[in-house]
């Protein structure tokens, strides 16, 4: 029985990887993680995507190739799951078909429970990010304006490159205070340092939340 539903469990597998590549593309345009998550399913399955949103894909090119592939592939992807399980389920006994399905919904459900999985989710999507980033598919938005306030001043996650002036240096050695900026976290892989100390030392690929001025903050990052 396994074996004639194997296809059809393959192809959700790889459908469901390519979403949640698409969905770290999107997210290193700027987009927050649940945006571009929701924005990822929504074109693969064509379902959910309103005006609003819409436009803040046409905002990037990436965003705009990222999802036009999303959706082309969907329409592949659901004939595909459906024509494979059409052909599994119209050979056998009811009984036969009745564990067929058990087995297509655990599986379903299985991959679910383990994606759910914080410390999963977080290791395959770095596995993900690092790699589109090493072959060059896309550069990771080193400023992403979170929050806008009148008079220039917003809140904005600065990424460290390894190139930075600041890598290396502690937070009061690279001159924040100085510049009035007030650096509210930094997150470094799995860890989060929230209202970080002036001697905390800032590493490559550390993510600073920061409120301030937003021409200071983009001052930071060459």
């Amino acid at each position: 029985m396994l074996p004639a539903v194997l296809p059809s469990i393959i192809i959700i597998v790889i459908f469901f990887f390519i979403v949640r590549v698409a969905t770290v593309i999107l997210k290193l345009t700027g987009m927050d993680e649940t945006t571009a998550r929701f924005q990822a399913i929504s074109a693969f399955t064509g379902t959910g995507f309103t005006t609003k949103e819409a436009e803040t894909i046409l905002e990037d090119k990436i965003r705009i190739k990222t999802v036009v592939v999303l959706m082309v592939l969907g329409k592949i992807g659901i004939v595909s799951v459906i024509a494979g399980l059409f052909l599994s389920f119209s050979k056998d006994t009811m009984h036969s078909d009745l564990w067929k399905a058990v087995i297509v919904l655990s599986s379903i459900f299985l991959l679910y429970r383990l994606t759910a999985l914080k410390g999963f989710s977080r290791a395959l999507n770095r596995i993900i990010e690092k790699s589109i980033i090493s072959r060059g598919i896309i550069k990771q938005r080193t400023l992403e304006k979170l929050f806008n306030l009148p008079q220039g001043y917003g809140l904005a996650q600065l990424t460290i490159a390894g190139s930075s002036k600041v890598n290396g240096l502690s937070l009061s050695e690279a001159g924040f205070n100085k510049s009035d900026i007030l650096v509210l976290s930094i997150e470094r892989k799995d860890q989060l340092m929230s209202f970080p100390h002036a001697k905390d030392i800032i590493k490559k690929g550390d993510k600073l939340l920061c409120y301030g001025l937003l021409e200071n903050i983009k001052s930071f990052i060459a």
